[in-house]
């Protein structure tokens, strides 16, 4: 472990070092070969990624905060003792952006790592799924023209997401967070020569720039406020006193480091990030983009949507827990937001026919849980379901591609039925993933989804409410699509659109001959993995009892300042910490689990399921009766709710209209003075040009014959 401390600039780099490889070479030298500098590349950055896991997790202290008042002390003075946070480390590579001298305002933003256990936990998802996702996208992706540059773009990718999981400071976290946005464009756009790939392109990009200019903004006031981005201070070597404080120790007691002209900076901060935040994680109204991003290759959707970019936000409100938890009305606005947004999208789910958009309706359906977690004070559940999510999701979706790469990229739920013969592996796996996003009882999400709702009981019935209905909601509709297309007489199509079709381009190596092999090896390897994770990661939170914990993932977390600090913000501001569940924070040892929570949670996922198979698999034309007979409301989900046409009428018409006229301007106002200010000398340039210009020469010879009689005249006369 202590070499990947040292040596931590390798995760980024290595990715990196192997899309250079893919993106120099690959069209001429390695052709089909070029997924090796990526599996090399990224495949050492996950051995890395979970050595430090491992190391962290050998060495954390088994002894829990006992008590919240201790807690809350060892808190607010632990980031000045060595001792106080044993695994938290910062690794200096270089001076990347110093500006200014100590006399002044000192800009100071250092190429560098901060690690801790969220940073472990959070490289580990994002280098050990993405790691999966890229052998099963060589399988996948197999005679595709441009498949050296996909992988290419696929470790860039990678590289961006671990610059954001590692960095030490905004700036760095802002550089991978940039990075992943050119990388989601580049990726979801790749089918360039498709008219949707390249407007979903755009579309995801121009969505995310509306959030990263708010976060933007929230950077150069956190420097305003603070005087430094950095999360806990500058410098190599063990977080400890021989460094200056980070803005999340200062944010503890800000009216000690703020001055008193600076502090209306601290409200504007939390919106401010909060809104790249609801970009890049795809909550209302930025989620737009995260639907239509489904015109990339399926490996595409797993990365974007499983493991890599869309958790960053939720990532970023985490680390910077202590400058949102002590902010009412910021938490609010992200506990409303969440839980409008689970539901919102968990409805549009429910008529989506198009099989990978019912995933990623359902991905910011699970995003919005996430965000609620945090507004509630359980960044632990919110990080837990994060975790969970990216093991049951990246399988969906990876199982979907199965299916497309069988049926010759055939999306639609209506024109599959019964390929449970056709895959039957593909079939057990989807069953699965399917379990787990519903929460049924023991599988990943039943334990990660349930903390959520429990943490949400306790703060407003109302909430909590919301959380159980979208819970029902996603059960029916994760299953509506697995009784469709794997139960049921069978119905296989056999890609009779070509290999050039609007939306499955990307299936022009996917064969038509019904007895091929649609489930290599490479392919299938990469979804049993995800399914063991599937199945059984729900138990890393698990307390196994009351008392101490000492290997849950809620306690490991509690050895990150920024929970610690989290916590002790959360104490300070709520009625000296009764309203705080220390457990939400890992905080206090979690006792034995409550029965209650756990029940309520598995009927209603058993509830939903059960809907989802009396409507589509046991009689599917009473299903299709129902949705005639809520024919509008079923119009209104299909249709999205008219989103997308209501920004393009208030926003994106407008704007077009705008630019019209600014262009205008500029061509017949800016254009005509810069014309009128010209017009003299053109004019008298013209006059010269037809009276001494004519191209005679006798006339030449004679003007010139005049002059010096003039000259003569005037001298001698």
């Amino acid at each position: 472990m202590n070499f990947v401390i040292a040596h931590s600039y390798l995760i980024p780099l290595l990715p990196l070092l192997g899309a250079i490889v893919a993106g120099l070479f690959g069209a001429k030298v390695l052709k089909g070969a070029s997924h090796w500098p990526i599996w090399l590349g990224v495949g050492a950055a996950a051995v890395m990624s979970l050595t430090l896991l491992v190391g962290l997790l050998g060495r954390q202290d088994v002894v829990l905060v006992g008590g919240a008042e201790h807690a809350a002390a060892e808190a607010a003075h632990a980031i000045d003792s060595a001792a106080g946070f044993p695994l938290a480390h910062v690794s200096h590579w270089f001076d990347w952006i110093v500006a200014g001298d100590d006399t002044g305002a000192k800009f100071n933003a250092s190429a560098g790592a901060f690690i801790d256990p969220l940073t472990a936990v959070m490289l580990s998802v994002v280098c050990g799924i993405g790691f999966l996702i890229t052998v099963f996208a060589a399988g996948y992706m197999k005679g595709e023209a441009g498949y050296f540059r996909f992988f290419a773009y696929l470790g860039l990718f990678i590289f961006a997401m671990t610059c954001l999981v590692l960095g030490d400071n905004l700036v760095m976290l802002y550089l991978g967070w940039e990075g992943v946005g050119v990388c989601s464009y580049l990726l979801v756009g790749y089918y360039y020569d498709k008219p949707s790939a390249r407007e979903a392109a755009k579309k995801a990009f121009i969505v995310n720039r509306v959030g990263d200019f708010g976060f933007a903004l929230g950077i150069f006031l956190v420097f305003y406020a603070f005087g430094t981005i950095s999360y806990f201070g500058d410098g190599p070597g063990l977080v400890g006193p021989a460094f200056h404080k980070g803005f999340i120790e200062m944010a503890l007691n800000p009216s000690q480091y703020v001055p008193i002209g600076r502090l209306w900076a601290l409200e504007w901060i939390l919106f401010c990030l909060m809104l790249g935040a609801f970009g890049k994680s795809a909550q209302f109204p930025l989620y737009v983009w995260l639907p239509d991003a489904m015109e990339g290759p399926t490996p595409v959707s797993a990365l974007i949507h499983a493991a890599t970019m869309v958790t960053a936000g939720v990532y970023m409100i985490a680390r910077l827990s202590t400058l949102f938890v002590p902010h009412h009305a910021a938490m609010v606005t992200i506990a409303v937001v969440g839980a409008f947004t689970a539901l919102f999208a968990g409805s549009i789910a429910l008529k989506q026919n198009d099989l990978k958009k019912v995933f990623a309706y359902s991905t910011v359906s699970q995003l919005g849980y996430m965000f609620v977690a945090v507004a509630v004070l359980n960044p632990v559940a919110a990080v837990f379901h994060l975790v969970t999510h990216a093991f049951f999701k990246a399988l969906l979706f990876l199982s979907s591609g199965v299916v497309m790469h069988a049926t010759g990229g055939e999306l639609d739920l209506r024109k599959m039925s019964g390929m449970k013969k056709v895959l039957p592996k593909t079939n057990i796996l989807m069953l699965i993933g399917c379990l787990a996003l519903a929460g049924f009882p023991l599988l990943a999400g039943f334990w990660s989804k349930d903390e959520i709702v429990s943490a949400a009981s306790g703060k407003s019935t109302v909430l909590w409410m919301v959380m159980l209905l979208t819970s029902l909601l996603t059960a029916y509709y994760t299953f509506r699509l697995y009784f469709r297309v794997f139960q049921g007489p069978e119905l296989v199509p056999h890609g009779e659109h070509g290999h050039g079709h609007a939306h499955d381009a990307e299936e022009a190596h996917a064969h038509a001959d019904h007895h091929h092999n649609h489930e290599p090896f490479i392919m299938i390897a990469p979804l049993a993995i995800l399914a063991i994770g599937a199945l059984f990661a729900g138990i890393i939170n698990l307390p196994f009892g009351a008392g101490v914990s000492a290997h849950s993932l809620g306690h490991f977390l509690s050895q990150s300042p920024s929970f610690a600090y989290g916590y002790a913000a959360a104490e300070q501001t709520y009625h000296g910490g009764q309203e705080v569940d220390a457990a939400g924070f890992g905080q206090a040892s979690q006792e034995a689990l409550s029965v209650t929570p756990l029940v309520v949670g598995g009927v209603v996922a058993l509830l939903g399921i059960a809907m989802a198979y009396a409507l589509h698999l046991q009689n599917r034309k009473k299903g299709d009766q129902l949705a005639v007979s809520l024919a509008p409301i079923g119009h209104a989900m299909e249709r999205k709710y008219w989103i997308d046409e209501l920004f393009q009428g208030a926003i994106v018409e407008p704007l077009r209209a705008f630019g019209k006229v600014f262009l205008a301007i500029d061509k017949y106002v800016v254009d005509g003075a810069v014309a009128m200010v010209a017009f003299v000398p053109q004019v008298t340039g013209f006059g010269l040009k037809l009276a001494t210009q004519r191209g005679y020469l006798q006339g030449y010879a004679l003007g010139m014959l005049m002059g010096v009689a003039v000259i003569l005249l005037w001298v001698f006369a």
